[in-house]
């Protein structure tokens, strides 16, 4: 198919394209919002300690790691339905609500707010994305868009979103977490209106060759080594790339005696996600090349190395400029994650493995680790912290450059053809 071809169908259609786009940008506002800002706002309105932040992200984590095999299995069974959809986006839209009126009132008790909290975003934030990402993934074969090209909406919302946050943390930060009501309900609406997909190519979501997802099928394919090997890399490097990540921005902000600091980090923040997001229209490419396997160590490394930088940066701009270069490996964790569990899996099983790897996997070591690191910064500081987390990444990274196994068709796979 040509590049003409490529652009008239699908990418003409709002309904089996754009739709999915807007929805995965609406969603995705979340994002920032909680990793990003959250933990700063925590602690500067609501009394949190750094470790009640960690422990209102294991609370987060512990649900989605409660939730990730129900809501595979389920999508396994549902397949192309939006059952699920609709149940996170009901919820998105009363985000707003339970901030200002559950967790605020209740800031006196912190340890108690962060349980709750943790468990409310959990569900949304969390089982949410998984629920997502799986629909779209299917849905991108069935529609024959680049998978990639959608998930791009979230880059995009990536480096809108920090100016916004960055507004409203200067200006209302009352207001700030109603921003995801508003988003939620553009999500709700894409959702019940607008996203389609095409009926007369549903058969391509079953392996015939395999059987259908059961529990016998589930049990077999976790016992197996390319899974068990899949999941302790993951344990060992994505999460806590994301959990340096949570406050990121309260380390950046100790080089400032200002508002100044917050300012700059939206910015830096803008520019991680604009770098990402050209990542994310390229990467159909890299992974034709060097294939899913490849980009997950690649990605692993990149994650090692920024977070080593972080541990030894002498002053903000070594900071922000590591924390821009994030943008390098969210592509490879967008992507190559998925194709990985396409080439080596029954896709049949593809949203439960997913589940139980991706998600499950990051959530237990999210859950495990978010408090314990947070409790590191109050205890060792910023640096010796990362410093410690740094050096275990790059442990794990290695350990998936000799375990990690090539699949079938490993890189070869194109959503538009």
């Amino acid at each position: 198919m040509n590049w003409v071809s490529r652009i008239k169908s699908p990418y003409n259609s709002f309904g089996k394209f754009w739709s999915f786009v807007i929805s995965e940008m609406s969603f995705n506002f979340i994002w920032p919002v909680m990793s990003t800002y959250s933990g700063f706002w925590l602690v500067k309105y609501a009394n949190f300690t750094h470790a009640n932040v960690g422990l209102a992200f294991s609370m987060m984590s512990l649900m989605g790691l409660i939730s990730a095999p129900i809501i595979g299995f389920i999508g396994d069974k549902v397949l192309e339905k939006k059952y699920l959809l609709y149940f996170i986006a009901i919820l998105s839209v009363a985000m707003g609500p339970f901030m200002e009126l559950v967790i605020m009132p209740m800031q006196g008790n912190t340890y108690i707010t962060a349980i709750i909290m943790g468990l409310f975003v959990g569900i949304v934030m969390n089982s949410g994305t998984n629920i997502n990402e799986t629909y779209e993934q299917r849905m991108s074969f069935v529609n024959k868009f680049e998978f990639s090209w959608v998930r791009s909406g979230v880059t995009i919302i990536g480096f809108i979103a920090p100016l916004i946050c960055g507004y409203l943390l200067s200006w209302q930060p009352r207001s700030f977490f109603w921003s995801l009501s508003v988003t939620g309900l553009i999500y709700l609406i894409m959702v019940v209106f607008f996203v389609k997909h095409d009926d007369s190519n549903l058969d391509v979501l079953v392996d015939k060759k395999s059987d259908k997802v059961t529990l016998k099928g589930v049990l077999k394919s976790i016992r197996s080594k390319p899974f068990i090997f899949f999941v302790i890399f993951l344990l060992g490097t994505v999460p806590l790339s994301q959990i340096v990540d949570q406050q990121a921005i309260n380390y950046f902000t100790t080089f400032f005696k200002s508002n100044q600091g917050t300012t700059l980090f939206s910015y830096a923040t803008t520019a991680q996600q604009l770098l990402a997001f050209v990542g994310m229209l390229l990467i159909p490419w890299v992974n034709k090349r060097i294939g899913y396997r490849n980009g997950l160590v690649i990605m692993s490394l990149l994650m090692a190395a920024r977070i080593l930088v972080f541990a030894v940066a002498p002053n903000w701009v070594f900071v922000g400029a590591a924390y821009v270069l994030g943008g390098l490996f969210i592509p490879f964790w967008f992507i190559c994650p998925m194709g990985y569990i396409f080439s080596v899996f029954s896709k049949n099983e593809f949203a439960t493995i997913q589940s139980l790897s991706t998600t499950a996997a990051v959530q237990i070591s999210q859950m495990l680790f978010s408090t314990v690191i947070g409790s590191g910064y109050d205890v060792l500081g910023f640096k010796s912290t990362y410093t410690i987390v740094g050096i275990i990444v790059l442990v794990f990274a290695l350990f998936g450059m000799f375990f990690l196994v090539r699949g079938k068709n490993d890189g070869s796979m194109n959503t538009a053809e």
